[in-house]
C-alpha cells in the first residue's frame, strides 16, 4: 500500500467522521429545542395555574363579581384589584401570544391559549378592563386581543387615567 492510498483512505474515513458529527449536531440541535419548548411550556404552565389559583381567592368576593359582569355598581378598591388580575391575565397572553411569534410555542400549545382567551376573557368586565388598560402593550398584540375579544369599546373611552370614574363612563352608569 502507497503513502497516497494510506492518505485516501484517512481522508475518507475523516469525511465519515464528519458526517457521523454533523448528524449527531443535528440530533442534538432537535433534542435541545424540544427541550427549550418543554420549559417554555412548563413555565407557561405554572405562571397560570399560580394565577389561577390567586384568581380563585378573589373571584367569590361580590365586588369582583361585579366586575367580571361588567357591573357599574363596584368600589375604586374592587376596580383596582379587578384590573391587577387583568393585568396578569393580559402579560400572560402577551407572553405566550410573544412566544408563538417567535416560534417558541407550538401551534397546539398557541391553540390552546386563544380558546382561553376566548372562553375566559370574553366577558363584558374582561373586555372593559382591556380597553381601559390596551395602550400598555405591543401594536400587534394590542390588533390581535382586539379583534380575538371582539371589542372596539377602547376607541369611546376619553382621557387615558384607568379609574373608577372611567370605568363606570364605560359601562354607561351616571356618576
Amino acid at each position: 500500500m502507497l503513502l497516497s492510498d494510506l492518505s485516501n483512505l484517512g481522508s475518507f474515513v475523516s469525511g465519515v467522521a464528519v458526517l457521523i458529527s454533523l448528524a449527531y449536531l443535528s440530533f442534538q440541535i432537535r433534542q435541545n429545542t424540544k427541550h427549550s419548548r418543554a420549559l417554555i411550556q412548563q413555565g407557561r404552565a405554572g405562571r397560570i395555574s399560580e394565577a389561577a389559583l390567586h384568581f380563585a381567592d378573589l373571584a367569590g368576593e361580590p365586588g369582583i363579581v361585579k366586575c367580571f359582569d361588567g357591573d357599574a355598581d363596584i368600589t375604586a378598591a374592587d376596580l383596582r384589584r379587578f384590573l391587577f388580575m387583568c393585568r396578569a391575565a393580559f402579560v400572560s397572553a402577551e407572553d405566550s401570544w410573544l412566544q408563538h411569534e417567535e416560534g417558541l410555542l407550538s401551534g397546539t400549545g398557541f391553540d390552546a391559549f386563544e380558546a382561553s382567551v376566548k372562553g375566559g376573557m370574553g366577558g363584558r368586565g374582561v373586555e372593559l378592563a382591556w380597553a381601559l388598560s390596551r395602550e400598555g402593550y405591543e401594536p400587534r398584540f394590542r390588533d390581535y386581543m382586539d379583534k380575538t375579544l371582539g371589542t372596539n369599546s377602547h376607541r369611546a373611552l376619553p382621557g387615558s387615567q384607568v379609574n373608577l370614574a372611567r370605568w363606570k363612563a364605560a359601562t354607561g352608569a351616571s356618576q
